[in-house]
């Protein structure tokens, strides 16, 4: 939000604070509006990434072996500036978690930060009691192996290979040791998706993943997944940056016409 408020500011003659309390006036109608469409299954189209239709397929099949499908959630901490990474890691273990509580199938998750820790077990203790299969509870099932990257990208890797997971998602905060947990991933043939906003590691895991989304393709998890209120959020970012545009080209004209002073 802050990004729209700074790009209309310089053509509207308003101050900051009323600059803000429009985009937000604007802004929570089409979010709910969106939402509520989303809800009743009239959600607006998106483009296809390969990344989370694979994935899709990918819970399927893992559900289908027995096997778990091993989500890493890398080094990202809740509460700093790469929370919006994390909460997208978190996001996608919810999908998988939900679908493999329904078949009774194991989940298998690790982090590296002690705080995202605690909100997994929640998301999968929510899944198993949604599903009506609480004393499957387990929190040996996600694993927290420190905030130090290399230290968390062995333990992760290690993780995989013990569980003989069907397949790996690293989606979440990698820096450029992800490239080291991708690259073990693969010794084991399993199938590998994810990505990280991070341009460094977002480049090393392009190349080495089946398949990777990078940017803001990570933080669209939720919304191509499973959650409507993401979907709606996705559709009320589209519409914010068409009114901007708009703003920018209105004030343009009107500053050149000396009406804005």
């Amino acid at each position: 939000m802050p990004t729209f408020i700074q790009a209309l500011a310089p053509y509207l003659p308003l101050s900051a604070d009323v600059t803000a309390l429009l985009v937000l006036l604007v802004a929570v109608p089409l979010f709910i509006a969106y939402t509520v469409r989303a809800m009743r299954g009239r959600g607006p189209a998106v483009r296809p990434i390969a990344t989370y239709e694979r994935l899709e397929r990918l819970v399927n099949q893992a559900a289908e072996s027995g096997r778990p499908l091993h989500v890493a959630l890398g080094t990202g901490t809740l509460g700093e500036p790469d929370t919006a990474e994390t909460l997208a890691g978190l996001t996608a273990l919810d999908f998988v978690a939900r679908r493999a509580a329904v078949w009774g199938q194991p989940v298998v998750a690790s982090t590296g930060d002690g705080a995202t820790l605690p909100a997994a077990q929640g998301l999968w203790r929510e899944g198993l009691e949604e599903a009506g299969y609480p004393e499957q509870y387990g929190a040996s099932a996600l694993h927290f192996y420190g905030p130090a990257p290399l230290a968390y990208s062995a333990g992760a890797s290690a993780l995989g290979a013990r569980r003989e997971a069907a397949g790996t998602l690293l989606l979440g905060r990698f820096g450029v040791e992800g490239l080291w947990l991708s690259e073990a991933e693969a010794g084991a043939e399993q199938a590998r998706l994810g990505g990280t906003a991070q341009p460094d590691a977002a480049a090393l895991l392009t190349t080495s993943l089946d398949d990777a989304v990078h940017g803001e393709e990570v933080f669209a998890a939720g919304a191509y997944l499973h959650r409507p209120s993401h979907l709606g959020s996705l559709a009320t970012e589209d519409a914010l940056r068409v009114l901007v545009v708009v703003a920018i080209l209105g004030g343009v004209v009107l500053a050149s016409l000396g009406w804005l002073g």
